[in-house]
């Protein structure tokens, strides 16, 4: 067997590269065409922080977006129970106690994971255009994607059984 068939640290798998910065997936800034061009060029530092930053702000975007979309629900369970209603004078033990309840849980619990999918796409694209770091961007896409597929299955099946009540 082949002793370079288990190295991995050559230059045709840069994936297994976890010592050098992930900025070669940058989109590559504009050729300068004049001094003055070059002397309009960002500072290297100033750039290495913005894409240090970036990453920091895709990581706790994510976090916060699915801890806000559980807290609002967690939110308006409780505010409708102790607000009570028809269904709940009834003696069920029911966390919905009318049907407005119903509706308004299902647009209240869908906002925050829709506005956070369209978000994390938008703040995407313009980090990817402004030459910034756009690859935590897309991981936090990527996790947006199936929270707002799960909230919504979760909202639109509920939005189903008002219907059919």
């Amino acid at each position: 067997m082949s002793a370079r068939r288990f190295d991995f640290t050559g230059p045709d798998h840069p994936e297994n590269d976890l010592s050098t910065d992930a900025d070669f997936a940058n989109m590559p800034r504009p050729e300068p065409h004049s001094l003055d061009d070059l002397a309009d060029e960002p500072d290297p530092a100033k750039i290495a922080e913005l894409n240090r930053a970036s990453t920091r702000q895709a990581v706790w975007f994510t976090i916060i977006t699915v801890a806000l979309s559980f807290a609002i629900a967690i939110g308006l369970l409780v505010i409708f129970r102790l607000v009570g209603g028809p269904d709940c004078t009834a003696g069920e033990a029911v966390w919905f106690c009318s049907n407005t309840q119903r509706v308004i849980w299902i647009i209240g619990a869908s906002i925050v994971p829709i506005v956070g999918l369209l978000a994390s796409g938008l703040i995407l694209v313009r980090k990817l255009r402004s030459y910034l770091r756009w690859r935590p961007w897309m991981g936090a896409f990527w996790i947006m994607v199936p929270h707002c597929m799960f909230w919504l299955l979760q909202t639109l099946l509920e939005l189903s059984n008002v219907l059919n009540s």
